[in-house]
């Protein structure tokens, strides 16, 4: 994410937080969920696809990457949403993520 973030000239929150990339690499590959796969737990991603600051190619890549190693993941791309909107409990998409995390622990 970093990279991404370096190569369009934007300042890293990621960076900001645990560090310098060329300083501390070793935290950003503990961070990284991508590097930490398999998980062996259920997971439903939830990316809009209007996100600038996160490109939703990370998730599709992430989402095949966990299917490929066995993961049980699903990949939820919200048309016409922006990063911050996903979480915005005022938003009509919100109604969304909490439905669908209401069926991932159905019993």
């Amino acid at each position: 994410m970093w990279e991404i973030h370096d190569e369009k000239g934007m300042n890293s929150p990621v960076a900001s937080f645990i560090g310098e990339p060329k300083e501390v690499s070793d935290r950003y590959r503990f961070a990284s969920p991508i590097e930490l796969l398999p998980l062996n737990i259920n997971q439903i991603i939830f990316h809009g696809e209007l996100d600038l600051h996160v490109p939703v190619d990370l998730s599709v890549e992430y989402h095949r990457k966990a299917i490929e190693q066995g993961d049980k993941v699903q990949l939820i791309v919200l048309p016409d949403v922006e990063h911050f909107k996903l979480i915005d409990l005022s938003s009509t998409v919100w109604e969304t993520v909490t439905n669908s995390l209401k069926t991932l622990f159905e019993v």
